[in-house]
């Protein structure tokens, strides 16, 4: 099974952000920070959607929220 890319500009697969999350991460600064999703900003570029990945991970944050 093929993992799921969240971050396209940073290559972050949705486990790492839900590793991360089971890490103590609570926010979207805190995923940047752990895994370095949503830092680079080459999102029109890389992410085939043309937008930027912080909208995917917050809401993989909402759905882990603890």
């Amino acid at each position: 099974m093929q993992e799921e890319i969240i971050c396209y500009c940073g290559g972050v697969a949705k486990q790492q952000i839900i590793e991360a999350i089971q890490n103590g991460a609570e926010t979207l600064q805190d995923i940047r920070e752990m895994t370095s999703a949503c830092t680079i900003g080459k999102c029109k570029e890389r992410n085939p959607k043309k937008r930027c990945c912080s909208c995917e991970i917050i809401k993989i944050l909402d759905e882990y929220e603890t």
